[in-house]
């Protein structure tokens, strides 16, 4: 699980900018991330707490949509 606990510091921008499928990993989860202007400072885990999502789910998606990036 180091893997997610690495990703959940990675910042909403960052995953933004490296990998332009995030935008729909979003949008799919009608999270307000889009366009936020706290996306440069707000981590995936904060973005976990905030909507209350299950963390295990979210951030390994999340890091399925790295590992397909490269």
């Amino acid at each position: 699980m180091n893997d997610a606990s690495e990703i959940s510091e990675t910042t909403v921008e960052s995953l933004l900018k490296s990998t332009p499928n995030a935008v729909r990993f979003f949008l799919d989860r009608h999270l307000g991330c889009i366009g936020c202007g706290f996306a440069r400072f707000c981590t995936l885990d904060d973005v976990v707490k905030t909507y209350q999502l299950d963390e295990t789910e979210f951030l390994e998606e999340a890091q399925k949509l790295l590992v397909q990036k490269t």
